[in-house]
C-alpha cells in the first residue's frame, strides 16, 4: 500500500506537535493517555483502515466528545496523503463530525454540563483538563497552557478550509451526504442544520425532526444557502429538505438573496 506522506505547507499556522514530544503523555482522550502519538505516527507513515478506524473512533472520539489529543491530531491528519478514495472518505467523515462536535452548543460529558472553551474539548482553562480519572501524574500543567492555545487558533484558523475539504464526499447517499455537511454547517454557526439532515437521512419522520429541533433560524437559513450548491445536485432529496424545512427562508437562485452566499 503507498506510503503516506505529510505535506506542512497546505494548513495554515501548521501546528504539528513533534510526535516525540513529551506533552502527549499529557494529552488525554476519552481513556487517558494511550500512546496517540504511536499510533498517529505510524498511520502517518502507512495507512491502515482498520488503525485509523481504531484511533479515530476509540481514541480520539467517544459519544460526541472530543480531547485535546484531538485537537493536536488534527493538523496531522489533514495532511495526509491517502492511497484510495475510501481511506480519503474515512478521515474526512471523521473531520466533519470532529468540527460537527467543536462546534455545536454545550459543555463536556454526558449530560453536556461539562467545561468547554471555545471549541468544545478543549478549553485553555488548566483546571478543567485534570480529572479525577486521569493520574495527576499526567494531568496537563500551566506550563501547557500556550500549546492549547497555539491548537485553538490552528483549529479556528484551519476549521472552515477542512469542513469545505469536506463537501466533496457528498454524493447519493443521504447518510454520508449528511455526515459530511455537519462540520461545515455547525462551523456556519447551524449545529440545528447538522442534526435535521442527519436525522432525516436515518429515516426520521420530518414532523418528528421539527417537534425535536425547532425550525430553522437565520442561521440556519444562511448555512442553507451555503450548502445548496453543494448538495442539491449530487443529493436533491436531502437538498429538499432542507430547504423545505420550517423557517428555512432561502430561495436558490433568487438574486436577492446574493448575500447570503
Amino acid at each position: 500500500m503507498a506510503k503516506v506522506l505529510v505535506a506542512v505547507t497546505s494548513a495554515r499556522g501548521v501546528m504539528k506537535i513533534a510526535f516525540s514530544d513529551g506533552i502527549w503523555s499529557r494529552l488525554y482522550g476519552p481513556y487517558g493517555n494511550r500512546s496517540v502519538n504511536i499510533q498517529l505516527k505510524a498511520l502517518c507513515e502507512k495507512w491502515d483502515d482498520a488503525a485509523a478506524k481504531e484511533l479515530f473512533w476509540e481514541e480520539l472520539h467517544h459519544q460526541d466528545d472530543i480531547y485535546p489529543a484531538t485537537f493536536a491530531s488534527l493538523p496531522w491528519l489533514v495532511e495526509l496523503r491517502h492511497p484510495n478514495d475510501e481511506a480519503f472518505e474515512q478521515t474526512y467523515l471523521f473531520l466533519s463530525h470532529v468540527i460537527h462536535c467543536a462546534c455545536s452548543e454545550g459543555g463536556t460529558g454526558c449530560d453536556g454540563t461539562g467545561p468547554r472553551g471555545r471549541y468544545r474539548g478543549l478549553s485553555t482553562t488548566i483546571a478543567d483538563h485534570q480529572h479525577a480519572w486521569i493520574p495527576n501524574s499526567e494531568w496537563l500543567t500551566i506550563d501547557d497552557r500556550p500549546i492549547l492555545i497555539n491548537l485553538e487558533q490552528w483549529f479556528s484558523d484551519n476549521c472552515l478550509m477542512i469542513a469545505e475539504r469536506c463537501l466533496s464526499l457528498v454524493n447519493s447517499d443521504p447518510v454520508v451526504s449528511a455526515d459530511a455537511i455537519a462540520g461545515f454547517a455547525s462551523a456556519c454557526g447551524s449545529s440545528r442544520v447538522a442534526w435535521s439532515t442527519q436525522m432525516f437521512a436515518s429515516g426520521e419522520d420530518e414532523g418528528f425532526i421539527c417537534r425535536e429541533l425547532g425550525s430553522y433560524d437565520e442561521r440556519d437559513t444562511l448555512a442553507v444557502a451555503k450548502l445548496f450548491a453543494h448538495v442539491h445536485e449530487k443529493n436533491p432529496d436531502l437538498a429538499s429538505f432542507m430547504l423545505n424545512y420550517p423557517g428555512c427562508t432561502f430561495v436558490p437562485d433568487d438574486p436577492k438573496q446574493d448575500d447570503l452566499l
